[in-house]
């Protein structure tokens, strides 16, 4: 998203787009594998929804937003804002007036300021728990990365808490 176009908004059209993402949006972090330094990057985005049927709106929404938008094959559009600059400019203009998804904004943002000082595994791996902790805002079901992962491919220690004990996992070496 361009600053730019950022400040033309008024007061009235960042209410409206912190509504409209409260209610029919999405404010995510999600663990991506692949070619990186530790085998996985933390991705952020910003999504917001609406039948096809109004995709038109979404159209409108990209002009003034930027992203990538698509339709699905279930009959929605998805207007997706990814990156950190985007979505770091973006939630903090929208951020005094999220309500419901405040608390994923504030999450995200620190995720953003938190991979800058990436030098290590520890470092990294505590993003991963951030990144953990806005999908358990989310509701999120069907993940396939999560710190556990990147911690059991990074071959160091998880902790976690079950039933009141802390159980320790490691990758094994014959794997």
């Amino acid at each position: 998203m361009e600053q730019q176009k950022l400040k033309r908004l008024t007061r009235e059209d960042l209410q409206y787009i912190a509504g409209f993402i409260d209610g029919d949006g999405s404010i995510m972090a999600q663990l991506v594998r692949g070619d990186y330094k530790y085998g996985y990057t933390a991705r952020v985005t910003v999504a917001l929804y609406q039948k096809t049927k109004r995709h038109w709106f979404l159209k409108q929404m990209k002009a003034v937003l930027g992203g990538n938008l698509y339709k699905k094959t279930n009959g929605m559009s998805v207007l997706e804002i990814t990156g950190y600059t985007p979505v770091k400019t973006l939630l903090l203009a929208l951020h005094p007036f999220l309500r419901i998804k405040k608390p994923q904004a504030r999450r995200v943002l620190k995720i953003i300021e938190a991979y800058k000082n990436r030098e290590t595994e520890a470092c990294f791996l505590k993003v991963c728990q951030q990144v953990d902790k806005v999908a358990n805002l989310n509701d999120s079901k069907a993940r396939k990365h999560t710190y556990a992962s990147v911690a059991r491919y990074l071959n160091c220690p998880v902790e976690t808490e079950r039933g009141g004990y802390l159980i320790y996992y490691t990758k094994s070496p014959f794997r």
